[in-house]
């Protein structure tokens, strides 16, 4: 299994320097694809093959030449993402149209040299004339080598890592690397469970017998301060001219804004999976049902009865159900733990009691037959895990968690 891990790469003036340098280049790597794309489309109605883009980029920049591969390729995989999100109807969906000046940069294992106390990242530089480029392509040109030195400051051994980029954010550079990490095989009893996921509750778990509910009020409460704080400086902003030093003031406000909100979700949402593994371990599942939303907010435009409820509205396009199910799902995989997705319609309806359907009165389920009572949030992981599986109607013991909020940084000199 591949993970996705990083580190901040220390200030030093030199590296920094040589990095923006880099993603500048980059940049013109990508601005230049683009341009050949479109151009080859506007003539031809067709899209450029990725190996023709390849040969146009091949010992034109100062750059290894698995990087521009990389750039390639990323350009490829948005252009066919984007293809078919067009073909199932998504009409909003754009094809890469617009150049960059910076652009993250890519590197292949072959790019780089890595060991314990650092990583060498290579790059190449060319020795040409404007006579070498309009000749043919076939022409061999000198070619000098580069390459940028930055710290290991990795927390394990990274001697497995097969991909690599530089990222630029909030004044420092990051080096991101994929590892592969094993899978644990543990052979346990067959004990399934199902997972709901929620707005209010972020994560519903729910066994035979036990279920825990994770309050995800939290991450809600974030992200509304800042759909709100973003409203009001956009409407400031708005009032002045772009570029002033007063647009400046409230632009730089926004990126503080969302880069302190997106800290606070990730750290959320991390917090409240870590609570659900737990729970999963303890009471030793062997598979999880999921339950996926996906496409819960389409139509709701053109339905009359939900045209003026625009609160819901938001509150449904800022639901990051997506970034919930991913973790949840390496998270999984790395305990050992099976993973199942079903469609999550009608399951905090569907009534275990009687076999009915009926609607439930807040957050309490109530069989109007037989008159028993069961939560909303359980009833509904539960019946995800019998889309999938059979699961016994018991007694649930329900327990109720808050994610681990950051600690609080106690003075020295202060008692506790």
């Amino acid at each position: 299994m591949k993970l996705t891990h990083r580190f901040q790469i220390p200030y030093d003036k030199d590296i920094y320097t040589k990095l923006k340098t880099k993603q500048m280049e980059v940049g013109r790597v990508w601005s230049d694809i683009v341009q050949y794309g479109n151009d080859y489309y506007r003539i031809f109605k067709l899209w450029i093959p990725k190996s023709d883009l390849e040969k146009m980029t091949k010992q034109v920049y100062e750059l290894h030449c698995h990087t521009v591969q990389a750039i390639v390729a990323k350009y490829n995989v948005n252009r066919m993402a984007t293809l078919r999100r067009r073909k199932s109807g998504d009409i909003r969906a754009k094809y890469s149209w617009k150049g960059k000046r910076f652009y993250t940069i890519p590197y292949k294992r072959a790019g780089m040299v890595v060991s314990k106390q650092k990583i060498i990242l290579k790059h190449y530089r060319y020795e040409m004339d404007v006579k070498d480029l309009l000749l043919t392509c076939n022409k061999k040109v000198k070619k000098l080598n580069d390459y940028i030195e930055i710290p290991n400051l990795a927390q394990e051994d990274i001697s497995n890592i097969s991909y690599g980029e530089i990222v630029y954010k909030n004044g420092y550079y990051w080096f991101h690397y994929v590892v592969e990490v094993s899978e644990k095989k543990i052979n346990m009893v067959f004990k399934p469970a199902g997972c709901d996921l929620g707005e209010i509750h972020s994560l519903a778990i729910g066994t035979e017998d036990k279920a825990l509910i994770i309050s995800g009020r939290a991450i809600r409460a974030i992200k509304q301060y800042r759909a709100k704080a973003l409203a009001e400086l956009s409407k400031k902003m708005s009032r002045c001219k772009k570029g002033t030093k007063k647009w400046e003031v409230y632009s730089q406000a926004c990126q503080r804004i969302k880069t302190k909100s997106r800290h606070q979700i990730d750290y959320l949402i991390h917090k409240s999976t870590k609570e659900a593994i737990d729970f999963l371990i303890k009471e030793k599942v062997s598979d999880l049902v999921i339950g996926d939303p996906t496409g819960i907010e389409k139509g709701t435009k053109r339905d009359p009865r939900k045209r003026k409820n625009r609160t819901r509205r938001q509150q449904l396009s800022i639901w990051s159900y997506g970034e919930l199910k991913e973790k949840l799902e390496y998270k999984c995989k790395l305990n050992g733990i099976k993973n199942h997705f079903v469609s999550e319609s009608y399951t905090s309806q569907d009534c275990p009691f009687c076999g009915g359907r009926h609607f439930s009165n807040g957050r309490r389920f109530i069989c109007s037959v037989q008159k028993t009572e069961i939560h909303r949030e359980v009833n509904g992981a539960q019946n995800i895990c019998r889309k999938k599986f059979r699961l016994a109607v018991r007694p649930v013991d329900v327990l109720f968690k808050q994610p681990v909020w950051y600690r609080r940084k106690v003075s020295p000199n202060k008692k506790a």
